[in-house]
């Protein structure tokens, strides 16, 4: 859908998070990777408004 702000509005680990909250997903259905994140989470929350870093590429002399 062209213009949607799902992607806005939280990460993709608290909606599963919600999910798994309120009964709409049941705990043996979560992703594989949400135990992973549960415990290893990461530094900095992978937010829509984070901007990227500006790190320049080297190029691959092959």
């Amino acid at each position: 859908m062209a213009g949607s702000r799902l992607e806005k509005i939280g990460t993709v680990f608290t909606r599963i998070s919600g999910l798994l909250r309120s009964g709409a997903m049941h705990w043996q259905d979560r992703p594989v990777w949400y135990d992973i994140y549960n415990a290893f989470p990461p530094f900095d929350e992978p937010t829509f408004h984070r901007s990227g870093s500006n790190i320049e590429l080297k190029k691959d002399s092959i």
